[in-house]
């Protein structure tokens, strides 16, 4: 903690360059961090004081340090919140220490590579990130989990850190420390639990099915490349966590979407979709179904399959609604309202989202064993998410007037106002909140009437 205040100290006074000093407060602090850890102390004692300082160091952050400027990041007090977390619901310290590990060492080696030999840079989640960076990451990774698992052999280590390289791309402004210990940890365990995973044949398959898979999505022009990894992501999560039952909806999602916005000829029907749409749309799916995993307990794996109902219900009836430009109304005032516009419903789109629900249905009645009540409880959550999605729309989601025209979609250096809404709130934000707030609302409902 001393030498972490004393780095801070140093770096607001410009005495230690601000970059170079934040990734030595990094290693410091999380190495140390990993260190004791590793000294078989009582988790629970040691996850409270992590936690504890975790609380310390947001507020401190809160009161004086988010107000500068340059690369403001919350990270350092994220971390011992990430890791005294998993301390607490009981993961063993080995693994938590390795996730440790791989944070300090690798996130600091893909900042300094990155940053000096990094080019060209993309903007994968909504920070510049290089494959030269992520390769530094992979090696150092690689290296981190064959010191911690010296009995595995070198194809579980290839695997072991393969989601936490991918998931580093994905990261702003710190948030890799909470999110990476947390999915690498469960990456770890679900991957345990597939003896046959280490094969070096079938991380050759493996490889040869994600270039092919990388090749079809491109090809169709159905994903960009940020989106692709996103996509690679989410499907080793769901793989990893379900096999192939999981893999259904958003595959489902992808295709009837695709296939829909072509068919009706939607307007965007065109645009790749990007990273922010894939994870908006499946990131809380993967999480459940990623409970489910390490749980073996039905619930999530069915929460998890209303979680991507949702997602396929907005979409398709976005598509159809937006392309056939039936009367569309506000849904708060029924006022009509421009096609395509946020927080508008039409007859047809509502129609298809539901048809869309009622074929996914079918689909999971012949793959998993669920009930009728089961069925309609995921038909049901899709709906009201879908709703959910309006509502926030038509509330809160930005609308920008340049000109005579209107757009959900501020431009950079343009002189748009905006009339409606928070400007942060776009399109991917209200698909990811709406989708949050119903499966929390359906998990409660769940519990209290099934479990």
């Amino acid at each position: 903690m001393v030498v972490t205040l004393l780095i801070e100290f140093a770096i607001r006074k410009d005495w230690l360059q601000f970059f170079l000093g934040r990734k030595l407060l990094h290693v410091f602090a999380i190495g140390t961090t990993a260190w004791m850890i590793d000294r078989d102390l009582d988790s629970f004692t040691l996850g409270m004081t992590l936690v504890a300082i975790g609380v310390f160091l947001m507020v401190v952050l809160f009161k004086f340090k988010w107000g500068l400027e340059q690369e403001s990041s919350y990270g350092i007090a994220l971390f011992p919140i990430s890791l005294g977390g998993l301390l607490l619901v009981g993961v063993p310290a080995h693994m938590v220490a390795t996730a440790a590990w791989v944070l300090a060492v690798s996130d600091a080696s893909a900042g300094c590579i990155g940053r000096k030999w990094g080019s060209p840079k993309y903007i994968f989640l909504s920070e510049t990130k290089s494959y030269q960076g992520a390769i530094a990451f992979f090696v150092t990774a690689l290296i981190c989990i064959g010191i911690r698992f010296p009995d595995l052999h070198m194809g579980w280590w290839i695997l072991f850190a393969f989601l936490p390289t991918i998931t580093e791309l994905f990261s702003w402004r710190g948030s890799d420390n909470f999110f990476l210990p947390v999915f690498t940890v469960g990456w770890i365990q679900l991957v345990l639990r597939t003896s046959h995973l280490g094969s070096l044949i079938w991380l050759g398959i493996a490889v040869v099915f994600l270039i092919f898979l990388a090749w079809w999505v491109i090809h169709k022009n159905w994903l960009d490349q940020t989106g692709w990894w996103a996509a690679v992501w989410i499907a080793s999560m769901l793989w990893m966590s379900g096999g192939w039952e999981a893999l259904f909806a958003p595959v489902f999602l992808l295709v009837v979407g695709s296939v829909a916005g072509r068919l009706f000829h939607a307007k965007h029907s065109s645009e790749k979709r990007t990273a922010q749409q894939v994870f908006s749309n499946g990131w809380i799916g993967v999480v459940l179904y990623m409970m489910y995993g390490l749980t073996d307990q039905f619930h999530w794996q069915l929460l998890a399959w209303c979680s991507f109902a949702i997602s396929i219900c907005d979409t398709i009836s976005s598509e159809v609604g937006t392309s056939i430009r039936g009367k569309t109304y506000n849904i708060l005032n029924f006022r009509i309202m421009q096609p395509g516009l946020s927080g508008g419903i039409s007859f047809v789109g509502t129609a298809a989202g539901f048809i869309a629900l009622l074929i996914l249905a079918v689909c999971l009645y012949f793959i998993l064993p669920v009930t009728h009540i089961q069925l309609m409880w995921v038909v049901g959550t899709g709906m009201a998410g879908m709703l959910v999605d309006s509502l926030m729309g038509s509330s809160w989601q930005a609308l920008w007037k340049q000109g005579d025209s209107w757009s959900e979609i501020s431009v950079v250096n343009s002189d748009a106002q905006l009339v409606k809404g928070l400007a942060w709130l776009d399109n991917h934000w209200v698909n990811f909140l709406s989708n949050g707030i119903t499966m929390g609302c359906s998990y409660l409902l769940y519990v209290i009437f099934f479990l």
